[in-house]
């Protein structure tokens, strides 16, 4: 996830912001884009979408994809490498905790990590019960949306998690909004853990607990199941593995 300290904003840097912006307009799920709609998307006017456009071709981060649409070139992929290169083996150290946990509970086991204003599942290990999930590895998902988010946007630093919450507050629900305010994230993150009904997919309840790495909140460990299959008494059950879960990982982090 990287630094928990807000970066402060760069003033006289507009052109370098929007070039940047341009670049983090290609993903997964959208990769390639014409240039009449990058400027859409990033408000300009074709002509600087053009000439951020031809910036980034030249240092060959992007390069042609036919019908006057563009993609993200082989380049990319040292960016990728060296972000796995200087995180903290999550994955690695999560997953036989996880896996165990599968066993004892048949449910699906997560874990995710902060980068900016996204939560990235990390790796799942599936239950052998039939469960949709929209929470794939590698996709990013929204911060206020579920529990494995709410960990992660509760330990975010204040300023930093106030502009997140006021930007997305209007379009929230009374009873998810009121999930967000600034003392409710406090407390979640000072109990290090948190659930959620149907936030995220319909039909599921989640919970999640923080993973350490000293002081900083580096991941969530998390578990997904059907609300049917999950009463009362089975919650409680399932929250106690998972906060006990993370407390493993924090140690095997540490």
């Amino acid at each position: 996830m990287g630094s928990n300290d807000a970066a402060p904003r760069v003033h006289g840097a507009s052109s370098s912001r929007k070039l940047l912006h341009m670049l983090l307009c290609f993903t997964e799920q959208r990769p390639t884009w014409t240039v009449a709609e990058l400027a859409a998307e990033l408000q300009l006017s074709v002509t600087s979408a053009y000439r951020y456009l031809a910036l980034l071709r030249e240092v060959g981060l992007l390069d042609s994809a036919g019908d006057k649409a563009y993609r993200v070139t082989d380049l990319s992929h040292g960016l990728a490498r060296a972000c796995d290169a200087a995180q903290v083996p999550l994955a690695d150290v999560a997953l036989p905790v996880m896996t165990r946990m599968r066993e004892q509970i048949d449910e699906t086991v997560l874990v995710a990590r902060r980068g900016g204003n996204s939560a990235y599942c990390v790796d799942r290990v599936e239950s052998r019960r039939p469960v949709r999930l929209q929470f794939d590895p590698g996709q990013a998902m929204d911060l206020h949306a579920g529990s494995l988010s709410r960990i992660l946007l509760a330990a975010m630093p204040a300023t930093e998690r106030r502009r997140y919450v006021e930007s997305v507050l209007a379009s929230l629900p009374a009873e998810r909004a009121a999930s967000l305010a600034p003392g409710a994230l406090d407390a979640t993150h000072a109990r290090g853990w948190t659930e959620s009904f149907e936030e995220v997919d319909e039909g599921i309840w989640g919970c999640a607990a923080a993973i350490h790495l000293g002081d900083q909140v580096v991941g969530a460990l998390g578990t997904a199941a059907p609300v049917y299959r999950t009463d009362e008494a089975r919650r409680a059950e399932i929250i106690d593995l998972v906060r006990r879960g993370a407390e493993e990982i924090s140690a095997g982090l540490g």
